[in-house]
C-alpha cells in the first residue's frame, strides 16, 4: 500500500471537506441506512488518503454516494480509489505488447495504466462503463 490516493484527496478538497467532515458525513448517512457497525474517524480517512488504504464496504458506496450528492456530479467507489480493482488479463502476442509499450511511453505511463485506459476508453464508448 502507501500510495496516496491523489483522486480521493482531490474530490475531498473539490467538496472543502476535512477529515473529521467527511468522517462525520459517513458515519451520520451509515447510522440513517441502518449500518451499525461503520464507525469512521478523521485518523482512517487521513490513512486513506495518505496511504491509499481502502475502506471495507459499505463505506465506499456511501462516500461515493455523499460526494455525488454534495458535488452535483457522480462519483464511484473506483473512480474515487478506495474500492478493490478487478483484473484481468489479456495475452498478447510480442508484437502487440511491444506497440502497447510505445504507446504507453508517448503517453509518458506506465503499461498497466495505459492498458487500463483504453479498456475504460473502450467501454465507455460503448456506454458500458460506470466509472
Amino acid at each position: 500500500m502507501n500510495t496516496p490516493n491523489y483522486s480521493l484527496a482531490l474530490a475531498l478538497a473539490t467538496a472543502r471537506w476535512t477529515n473529521s467532515e467527511t468522517a462525520r458525513r459517513i458515519n451520520a448517512r451509515a447510522e440513517q441506512e441502518g449500518h451499525r457497525s461503520v464507525a469512521v474517524d478523521r485518523s482512517r480517512v487521513g490513512r486513506w488518503i495518505r496511504h491509499g488504504e481502502k475502506p471495507r464496504p459499505p463505506v465506499p458506496e456511501l462516500l461515493a454516494a455523499l460526494l455525488t450528492e454534495h458535488l452535483g456530479q457522480p462519483y464511484h467507489p473506483q473512480s474515487l480509489g478506495i474500492a478493490p480493482l478487478r483484473s484481468v488479463r489479456v495475452p498478447l502476442e510480442e508484437a502487440g505488447y511491444q506497440a502497447l509499450k510505445a504507446n504507453a511511453a508517448a503517453a509518458n505511463m506506465p503499461v498497466e495504466n495505459y492498458a487500463r485506459a483504453l479498456i475504460h476508453s473502450a467501454l465507455t464508448a460503448t456506454g458500458r462503463s460506470r466509472s
